[in-house]
């Protein structure tokens, strides 16, 4: 590119193509869809990925976002590949990817794109995310070892959140309030440059849901590239909203990433390790929530929802452990009735 047309589309609105991945998102699209439509700054096109909802999530986006191009799958593909039926087939310059329960404000993805183009070294960047109550909802992370595994197995992130080696799974002690180049960030709200998904490809199918963006940030910083939190302007994340009526079967899904994760990028007698370690600690979790449960009920007290959830999340992934923990991806019939 020659130097007067470079500064011809410096001088341009970004392009952006923002992917919207939905199951039975119809409660929380409205708000999400609008909130994209009113972004300053940039030229915006809006996908929505409906991975054959139930709930009329494709009929809301047809009669009521006429704007957004709509991609009705008859199954339920996941979250990884629903994103990738968008990722890499547009022009623009960025991809933005949000949750369907994401609220942005109107600056959110200017922010990011003017940082990217700011930097030419960066190739992801994100927002804050907080609850709709305005608490901080902590998306920054570092990639799984065998000692932040071990450290959140026997509970030592939270016992001791400064010994860092045990602890920087979920970096505890980072505060969200300055700009930080990390090893992944969650994929609730993120953008990235058109170039990084050509040159690294899109999401790695095999990660149904949990643990695809981990992979792909780790695939980004090893081209290169590196991937920077920034703490404004903060992006409402209701979280869990389609996952909550499947919590059990989510958390499993969730521990499968980490193991395909260590298997990918460790190697096979580090993932083994790794393994190990989450047997562990589904194990100790899966006593403490029976204890407590059972600790409620001699008393004659009533389970609240966040514990009852719980004790879905463990049990389901006490079964799997106990099943031999089987990460092979499920046929995507079979996973109709799950989250995203």
């Amino acid at each position: 590119m020659n130097p007067s047309s470079e500064k011809r589309d410096r001088a341009s609105p970004p392009s952006v193509t923002a992917v919207v991945v939905s199951y039975n998102s119809a409660r929380d699209l409205p708000a999400c869809l609008t909130s994209l439509e009113a972004q300053r700054g940039v030229s915006l096109e809006v996908h929505v990925v409906d991975n054959a909802s139930s709930d009329g999530s494709a009929e809301l986006v047809r009669s009521g976002f006429p704007g957004v191009r709509l991609t009705a799958n008859p199954t339920n593909v996941g979250f990884a590949r629903a994103n990738n039926q968008v990722l890499g087939t547009a022009t623009s310059e960025f991809y933005a990817l949000a949750n369907p329960d994401t609220v942005l404000p109107p600056d959110a993805l200017a922010a990011c794109v003017e940082y990217l183009r700011a930097n030419p070294s960066s190739g992801v960047a994100a927002t804050r995310l907080v609850t709709p109550d305005g608490a901080l909802q902590p998306s920054c992370h570092s990639f799984p070892g065998l000692a932040n595994l071990l450290g959140e197995a026997l509970g030592l992130d939270r016992l001791l959140p400064w010994l860092r080696p045990l602890s920087s799974l979920h970096m505890p002690w980072f505060r969200h309030d300055r700009v930080l180049a990390v090893d992944w960030i969650q994929g609730a709200f993120l953008v990235i440059r058109a170039d990084v998904v050509r040159a690294v490809g899109p999401f790695d199918p095999e990660f149904f849901m949990y643990g695809e963006e981990m992979d792909w940030c780790r695939r980004i910083r090893d081209t290169g590239w590196s991937v920077i939190f920034l703490p404004d302007p903060p992006v409402v994340h209701a979280g869990g909203a389609s996952s909550d009526p499947v919590a059990g079967p989510m958390f499993v899904e969730n521990l499968k990433g980490r193991v395909r994760f260590m298997r990918k990028h460790r190697g096979a007698a580090v993932a083994a390790a790794a393994r190990a370690i989450l047997a562990l600690s589904v194990a100790l979790r899966f006593l403490w929530s029976e204890a407590r449960m059972l600790a409620l009920r001699l008393l004659g007290r009533a389970p609240r929802a966040p514990l009852r959830r719980n004790q879905e999340r463990f049990r389901s992934a006490f079964g799997w452990t106990l099943a031999g923990m089987p990460v092979a991806p499920r046929e995507p019939e079979r996973l109709e009735r799950r989250c995203f």
